[in-house]
């Protein structure tokens, strides 16, 4: 794991991304100190409450001490020595199973049980988000119509793959919707499109997703992210091909009929 600051603004909190690796897939990740902060807090209630076998409890005691002192004011060197104890902190929470495997981790790194699933393709983004019902362009899967009185919110992990996005329900795991990419695809991100604040939306032949963030800065790092890993992985999903085909045209590809 590699951590690399960066501050836009100095009136804005430093902004750490962090370069994550997990055998062939690679992937980043953007979080702030405090994101660091709630992370431990959660995993010291985790730790307190947890009935473990004895064998186990050596584990426990081996939590990692986070670091503390991060600021805009440190000077360079400082900012370098605090990030290289982020990076060590992380390291070591990541070798610790109990720690790795709980779900604040997990959602902290933005990974799940379809991360690292070769078949699927390079890992993308992912995340908590909360998502709003409605949109589909098929006749029949919408409510009532188009009205704000019909939308509802719901909190979702959002994963993004080369040719689709999905969501899933945060406590079962069960996938509840998958987006194919498409001739149609296209990200908003400006209010009036969205009709909602620090929203992105998601458009395709079938659907228009809107997603709704924590704030300006997520929103628009997450709609710029989901764009680019589709353009950059999924760009021959987003063209016509011959005979009408979602699906580009392979060569010396063996088939049965």
């Amino acid at each position: 794991m590699v951590l690399e600051h960066s501050l836009c603004l100095q009136s804005m909190p430093a902004v750490y991304k962090i370069e994550m690796k997990h055998g062939e897939f690679t992937w980043l990740v953007k979080r702030k100190e405090k994101h660091f902060m709630e992370l431990h807090r959660e995993l010291r209630t985790y730790k307190t409450f947890m009935r473990l076998p004895l064998p186990s409890r050596s584990e426990v005691r081996q939590m990692p001490n986070l670091p503390r002192g991060g600021g805009d004011e440190l000077g360079r060197e400082e900012q370098s020595l605090f990030q290289k104890q982020l990076e060590d902190y992380l390291n070591n929470l990541l070798k610790m199973p109990m720690y790795r495997n709980y779900h604040a981790t997990m959602e902290f790194i933005e990974a799940s049980q379809l991360s690292f699933i070769h078949d699927l393709g390079p890992k993308g983004l992912e995340g908590m988000v909360l998502k709003r019902s409605g949109g589909h362009r098929i006749p029949g899967l919408n409510c009532c119509g188009r009205s704000k009185m019909c939308y509802r919110w719901s909190k979702r992990w959002l994963v993004v793959k080369d040719s689709f996005l999905l969501y899933m329900k945060p406590d079962s795991g069960a996938i509840s919707f998958v987006m194919l990419f498409d001739k149609e695809f296209s990200i908003k991100m400006d209010s009036k499109d969205t009709e909602t604040k620090h929203g992105v939306r998601v458009d395709s032949l079938n659907r228009s997703l809107v997603l709704k963030c924590s704030s300006y800065r997520h929103a628009r790092w997450w709609g710029q992210a989901i764009e680019g890993f589709v353009q950059k992985h999924g760009s021959a999903f987003l063209k016509d091909h011959r005979f009408g085909s979602f699906a580009r045209q392979e060569e010396n590809i063996p088939a049965k009929w």
